[in-house]
């Protein structure tokens, strides 16, 4: 019994195994940690770069060269700004580019769709109406007899490096997407008219 007692101190006050258990509840955290600072940093510069693509998409658009762009002249305008999402996946990007007007009758300004462009998205039908379906307000700087602008609506779905059950776990089957509608002023002389749409309809 003496010799069982002696061993139960030594066993008691052994310490060489502590840092290993300590690191080993320890790593589990410090892991967790590090791919969620990686992650939320990937999702702010993700944010960030869909801002920046959206108001370049409608700078583009609001100054075409060609006040009634073609098909072709959209999709180069959208290729050139995708450039600003790289490294991201750009394949899945939706993209609705809508010719914006607003008029005046019986007093009442009203405000909405006069042509529309998408990619990998449905464009909005001609006079949709502000405030509707989706459509933002009309913006305070356009809430005047004539004004144009265009409207860059576009939305991205969110991929990450791991945890891709947990993403939809928690923002559902969708995971996340990223979704911006940003208003821009026409500068051109002639009203911006895109692809296989009309002017502006005057009462």
């Amino acid at each position: 019994m003496g010799a069982l007692s002696q061993i139960l101190k030594r066993f008691r006050a052994d310490g060489r195994g502590i840092a290993a258990v300590e690191f080993a509840l320890v790593l589990p955290v410090l892991v967790v940690i590090y791919f969620g600072t990686v992650e939320l940093t990937r999702i702010l510069d993700a944010n960030r770069k869909l801002t920046l693509f959206a108001r370049t998409l409608g700078d583009l658009s609001g100054r075409a060269d060609n006040p009634s762009p073609s098909a072709s002249d959209m999709t180069t305008i959208a290729s050139a700004a995708t450039a600003i999402l790289r490294p991201l996946d750009a394949s899945g990007l939706q993209i609705v580019v809508n010719a914006m007007g607003v008029l005046s009758y019986n007093g009442t300004f009203y405000g909405g769709v006069c042509s529309s462009w998408s990619q990998n998205a449905t464009k909005r039908p001609a006079q949709q109406i502000n405030g509707t379906n989706g459509l933002p307000a009309t913006p305070a700087a356009y809430q005047f007899n004539g004004a144009r602008y265009i409207l860059a609506e576009v939305s991205m779905a969110y991929t990450p490096i791991i945890g891709s059950a947990l993403y939809r776990w928690i923002f559902g089957a969708q995971g996340l997407t990223f979704t911006r509608q940003i208003p821009w002023s026409e500068r051109t002389i002639n009203e911006i008219v895109m692809p296989g749409g009309v002017v502006c309809p005057t009462y």
